[in-house]
């Protein structure tokens, strides 16, 4: 797994063991060759559910689907997921020598006043519970609120960060946060507006930077502690997003949010920077898959197929982008 880890670094920033441009197949398309394919990955969240033999032997058949189509799923169990797992129904080690990568759902913080002792003790926790059971422990989610969540999942060991939102702002001074969103008012960290993924433009959300404060997590810093991995929203509610964006409930992955995440996986891909490691995963929130999803997901994977084959996407977990994005900063900085 480590040589294959390797290869694709190698791969996604751009240059072969020697420094050269890796050898693309003629079939791989015209484009392949002057940018490196955009690295596609799924994170999943798992929480709001039965955490049973039933949930997690579905949830590694959800896996296995992936790797039928040599791809990567990236899970994000939150602490009770982590105790049932615990008990002998899931090993994460397991998952992870196929391919995929663990990370932590903290769901700590969100818009109530704590002290950063309190938010840190709190992700510190969720830390050392999920590490002794992986083999890498590099990312967490589900960590932003009104503290320095910066300072406080780098202090715990934490070297990345996904699933950013507009939650993230509100460690930022009023003044110093993007319009429109000064005046930041959320109902909670599930809140419709607070929920959205930050960045939500192109290409600003495929290029992974890195953070020193959460006052200014927003500006990339060479110095900073903590790689930002932004996302690109949750795959089965980006049709109800787009056409219900003041509510945010239970989704079905449909052949709707089909269309609407190819779209903008064809747009990141025609936005890729040579200059840039390039970046792109949506999310799965409270992860589930029911049997009318499934032959959507195969429809998807099917569709993502075509471009893997034309080089212009390749498959990684995040903690596979995590060690990309050091590499490209070894020569990049």
């Amino acid at each position: 797994m480590r040589i294959q880890a390797v290869a694709l670094i190698l791969l996604l920033v751009g240059c072969g063991a020697d420094g050269d441009a890796p050898a693309v197949d003629a079939a791989a398309g015209a484009d392949a060759g002057a940018v490196p394919p955009l690295a596609l990955g799924l994170t999943l969240h798992l929480e709001n559910a039965t955490f049973d033999a039933a949930y997690f032997a579905s949830l590694d058949a959800f896996a296995r689907t992936f790797e039928a189509h040599g791809g990567r799923v990236t899970f994000e169990p939150r602490r009770e997921v982590v105790t049932a797992a615990a008990g002998g129904l899931l090993d994460w080690r397991t998952l992870e020598a196929r391919g995929h990568a663990v990370g932590s759902h903290a769901a700590v913080g969100g818009t109530t006043t704590m002290t950063l002792d309190a938010f840190t003790r709190d992700v510190r926790m969720r830390y050392q519970q999920l590490a002794p059971q992986v083999t890498r422990l590099d990312h967490v989610s589900g960590n932003c609120g009104a503290v320095d969540w910066v300072a406080g999942v780098v202090a715990v060991g934490f070297k990345a960060a996904t699933a950013s939102t507009v939650l993230c702002m509100y460690a930022m001074a009023p003044a110093d946060r993007p319009a429109p969103y000064q005046n930041l008012a959320c109902n909670g960290a599930t809140d419709a507006t607070c929920h959205h993924s930050y960045p939500d433009t192109l290409p600003a959300r495929i290029h992974p930077w890195r953070a020193a404060s959460g006052a200014h997590w927003l500006t990339d810093d060479p110095a900073g502690g903590l790689v930002i991995l932004p996302g690109s929203g949750s795959l089965p509610c980006l049709e109800e997003e787009a056409t219900s964006p003041g509510t945010l409930g239970s989704c079905t992955f449909t052949a709707e949010d089909v269309t609407r995440a190819l779209a903008d996986l064809d747009a990141a891909i025609a936005v890729r920077d040579p200059a840039q490691l390039n970046t792109y995963y949506w999310v799965w929130g409270s992860w589930k898959l029911t049997a009318a999803e499934a032959p959507v997901l195969e429809a998807f994977l099917t569709e993502l197929d075509a471009r893997r084959a034309a080089g212009t996407i390749a498959w990684a977990s995040v903690t596979e982008m995590y060690d990309a994005y050091l590499a490209w900063e070894a020569t990049h900085r």
